[in-house]
């Protein structure tokens, strides 16, 4: 994907130009990579199929596959824009729905955690907390080079995000969580951790464990969290009812009751429109080719993070 010179040429672009003429360039930008990006298009595309079912048209297939290239462009533009994207656009722009949600679960004093997904600009769910006042800290993967990292953790942290790399994220979200602090992760996309087994769109695929691990170690409210593009160009932040920890029943079995009640508000929201998922991978096994969706490869042993939780908790 896109290299550190990429990302400054966004940032550069983002805080010089019109929205509009962003917009319209984050399109241009879109359709090249759809066009010639070969594998990233059919990935899209599988993915779009699941979503849509057997009765979709290609004709709807192609068209929602190259507006997820659209819609990641546009955010890039978004996250990198200061200027043009920062709190006075988020008062003027972004409805928020929920947020009573949030106070609830806050009141319990065990902190709360936001589960979103690669979703519209789900970078735009931490900057709207931050700017509501809220203290809030997000477990992130981390970019192989080092000055790219540094651009993107500048970023957050100038709208008062906190970052905790997916290496040390379950010392840091038990940390927060201990202070009573909301921490957002996300739960759509494993990262070599272990995973759990869901039904997402009828089919089988895998999620990764820290979220629903997290949230029976601490008891922590975990608030199904999605924003999402209108057509106008403005946002909402949805932040649902809570998934509660089942009560009973073994650690494993509650973990997939979690995992399977998040994956079926994620599914709602895919539902309603596909093109805003930025999965460039394919997410679910192809039983007609036998290619094999990413998530099933890129499990670990469960072991480590079972230590990396029990180091947490001793921390």
């Amino acid at each position: 994907m896109l290299k550190r010179a990429g990302f400054h040429a966004i940032a550069c672009l983002s805080n010089l130009l019109p929205r509009a003429v962003q917009y319209r360039i984050a399109h241009a930008v879109g359709d090249c990579c759809y066009l010639f990006d070969h594998n990233a298009r059919e990935n899209v595309k599988a993915n779009i199929r699941c979503i849509l079912g057997p009765d979709a048209s290609e004709k709807l297939v192609r068209r929602e596959a190259r507006w997820v290239f659209r819609s990641f462009g546009m955010y890039l533009c978004e996250f990198f824009g200061h200027r043009h994207f920062g709190g006075d656009f988020v008062d003027r722009h972004v409805v928020v729905q929920g947020r009573e949600n949030l106070d609830a679960a806050l009141a319990r004093g065990r902190g709360a955690i936001f589960c979103s997904g690669h979703y519209s600009n789900w970078e735009m769910g931490g900057t709207v907390v931050g700017h509501l006042g809220y203290p809030i800290v997000i477990v992130a993967q981390m970019h192989a080079d080092a000055k790219t990292n540094e651009m993107f953790v500048k970023q957050r942290a100038d709208f008062g995000i906190t970052v905790v790399p997916t290496q040390h994220g379950a010392k840091g979200a038990l940390k927060a969580l201990r202070n009573n602090q909301p921490v957002a992760l996300l739960g759509d996309r494993p990262t070599g951790g272990p995973v759990v087994p869901v039904t997402l769109c009828g089919r089988t695929t895998y999620l990764p464990q820290g979220p629903w691990r997290i949230a029976l170690v601490t008891g922590a409210p975990l608030l199904p969290t999605f924003v999402h593009r209108r057509s106008n160009e403005n946002f909402t932040l949805e932040i649902g009812a809570p998934i509660e920890v089942p009560e009973t029943g073994t650690q494993r079995e509650r973990m997939l009751i979690m995992a399977q009640r998040w994956a079926d508000v994620f599914e709602a929201r895919l539902r309603v429109d596909p093109s805003q998922w930025a999965a460039f991978y394919r997410v679910w096994d192809d039983p007609k080719t036998g290619a094999l969706g990413v998530s099933q490869s890129l499990a670990m042993p469960q072991k480590k993070l079972t230590a990396g939780l029990r180091e947490a908790e001793d921390a």
